[in-house]
């Protein structure tokens, strides 16, 4: 191949790859004598040509070494040219090649490639088109994730354009076929299909059409089958089909990191008081209007908004006020509730409390009220009352010696449950077949009821129900067992209750027979037939 010298300084070297829009080139750089990649579009739109500039521009400004670095972009005698890094390094796609990845190796890759598209969306890049083949692995295990906005309209041959769908369906958010603009959590979806096939194996959504695998990703949920813990939680989690209610970057990288602890919360400061009358000063309408100091779903701070009012210490001064003869400093510390945006009694109550010392009798009046005064075998003379009685709470207290309370701690918020809705079928032979949402309707089968939902991740008290054929017939069962009774598995329906769920309705399901016609049903009679086992409890 005869070199070619492009802008009088890139001197073409050979080829590394071609597409359907163009070629590119292993190229060296005679200015400052490096190699890079030369990429020349071959294209006669306009449009599409003016748009890939555009976005090459908008990536070339970009700083991250987790990016592919775009160095120039040109034009020369009638063909533009993007000069970009040249990075050696095999594609996750070509070690994906070998099969399933061990689950740290796919965590580190992820928490690299969520690094580079930090740094793009803080520039205001979206990737648009995140898969295995856009991700370069290098020896030292950091990643370089290339074409941001380009790859969409180069050297990918599967890529669709017909009919307006840019990008590769496989890994393209349900969301863009419902004609939204890419956006940062199209490229987190983008992330979640592509470490579910590295860990699985397989891809979550890939069919053997566009058309399938676009039905697939708007309306079938993947099941994984070796993927557990926080990863599982990750890639999950990013397969939200709501865009709202997808996992934030943030909460990814801590999943990923091994880091699952409890929401982040802001603290409130805790103060040392003498043993007097102490006047917690509270906003106007507390008790109506609950505070929330963390952000909805994950628990990160809102950094964005006005700061909300907090609770004041404030020592009464010259309050007459009978103490006991070994009295010592107590410390009294208000402890948020983040449900409810007030202190919490031990009792789970909602009343405006402080934690005091064993033995100490407290008692609390809001406004409008008047001021109540603690016993501790004497009476006490009332305090007086505050300068303002609006939005304010005063508490009398008289202490013995013993050591404070400590705080207490919240629980985090458990991620929301994933359901797949379980249907029984029939086709016109008479023929029944229980599915759910994880596992295509075999041919000719009819839905006839609902009959409710399972669980589509492993949790406690549940366990996996699969779909079974009956060898040489057109039977088919639900199972709990993995080999179905013996008889051939056809899918994973999800994760059925082996006990009520306490935290929502639920329902039994049963097993039945009709002289070797295997069906489902919610009732405990089996509908009037032979009654095989009850499978468990699926959610009402």
């Amino acid at each position: 191949m005869q070199s070619k010298l492009v802008a009088g300084r890139y001197a073409t070297v050979r080829e590394l790859g071609r597409g359907g829009m163009g070629v590119v080139w292993l190229a060296e750089d005679r200015v400052i004598g490096r190699r890079v990649a030369l990429k020349e579009l071959r294209t006669s739109s306009t449009t599409e040509l003016e748009r890939v500039l555009r976005e090459a521009r908008t990536a070339g400004r970009l700083n991250s070494p987790a990016v592919v670095t775009v160095h120039d972009v040109l034009s020369e005698h009638g063909t533009t040219y993007i000069v970009m890094e040249l990075v050696e390094a095999p594609t996750l796609a070509d070690l994906m090649r070998g099969g399933p990845m061990p689950a740290d190796r796919v965590a580190a890759i992820g928490l690299e490639v969520l690094r580079a598209l930090g740094t793009a969306h803080a520039a205001g890049v979206v990737h648009r088109d995140v898969k295995p083949s856009n991700i370069m692995v290098l020896p030292d295990g950091g990643v370089k994730l290339a074409d941001f906005g380009i790859a969409r309209a180069l050297d990918d041959p599967g890529l669709t354009v017909t009919g307006g769908v840019m990008g590769s369906p496989g890994y393209m958010a349900p969301e863009l076929f419902a004609g939204q603009s890419p956006s940062p959590a199209s490229d987190l979806w983008a992330l979640g299909a592509t470490l579910f096939h590295a860990v699985e194996g397989r891809s979550p959504f890939q069919r053997d059409s566009t058309a399938a695998t676009m039905h697939a990703i708007m309306y079938e949920a993947p099941v994984l089958r070796r993927c557990t813990g926080p990863l599982a939680t990750a890639v999950m989690g990013l397969l939200t089909q709501s865009p709202a209610g997808r996992l934030t970057a943030a909460r990814v990288r801590d999943l990923l990191s091994g880091v699952d602890g409890p929401p982040r919360a802001v603290e409130a400061p805790t103060r040392a008081v003498e043993p007097d009358t102490v006047i917690i000063e509270a906003p106007t309408g507390l008790a109506s209007a609950p505070v929330s100091n963390t952000r909805p779903g994950w628990g990160d701070e809102w950094d964005d908004e006005p700061r909300k009012p907090k609770r004041r210490l404030a020592l009464l001064a010259g309050a007459a006020v009978a103490v006991t003869a070994l009295a010592l400093t107590a410390v009294f510390v208000l402890v948020p509730d983040p449900e409810e945006g007030r202190a919490s009694g031990a009792d789970g109550s909602s009343s405006l409390a402080q934690a005091t010392p064993t033995g100490t009798t407290t008692s609390a009046s809001t406004a409008g009220s008047s001021t109540a005064s603690s016993s501790s075998g004497s009476s006490a003379p009332s305090s007086p009352p505050p300068s303002s009685g609006a939005g304010r709470t005063t508490v009398t207290t008289t202490q013995a010696a013993v050591p404070p309370v400590a705080a207490t701690t919240t629980t985090p918020a458990k991620p929301p449950r994933q359901t797949a809705g379980l249907t029984r079928f029939r086709n016109a032979e008479g023929w029944h077949y229980t599915g759910s949402t994880l596992l295509a309707t075999p041919g000719g089968f009819t839905p006839e009821g609902v009959l409710g939902k399972l669980a589509i991740n492993a949790e406690p008290d549940t366990r996996p129900l699969y779909s079974c054929q009956i060898k040489n017939s057109q039977d088919r069962m639900s199972s709990v067992s993995p080999t179905c009774e013996g008889q051939t598995v056809y899918g994973l329906l999800g994760h059925v209750f082996t006990k009520p769920p306490a935290d929502v309705p639920s329902k039994e399901l049963y097993r039945c027979n009709l002289g070797g016609h295997h069906f489902e049903s919610l009732s405990p009679t089996c509908e009037g037939k032979t009654v095989e086992f009850r499978i468990g409890w699926v959610l009402g």
